[in-house]
């Protein structure tokens, strides 16, 4: 099962993965993009793949989840 991930540290915050992607990024009260769905479904993965590419800080991926 894969997982998506913000690393925050990287993160600039500049919006584009909650902007272009709000079915699978959100934004939290300090203005922070959050995964709002952790582990993507099939029709999702191809969004995710989108914010991951358009990311200029390269801090989001789907990683390999060892949970489920």
């Amino acid at each position: 099962m894969q997982k998506l991930v913000i690393e925050r540290r990287l993160c600039l915050k500049s919006g584009q993965c909650s902007y272009l992607q709000p079915d699978v990024f959100q934004r939290d009260e300090e203005n922070w993009p959050v995964v709002a769905v952790e582990h993507p479904k099939e029709e999702q993965v191809d969004l995710a793949n989108d914010a991951i590419e358009m990311c200029p800080a390269q801090a989001i991926s789907l990683v390999e989840d060892g949970e489920g």
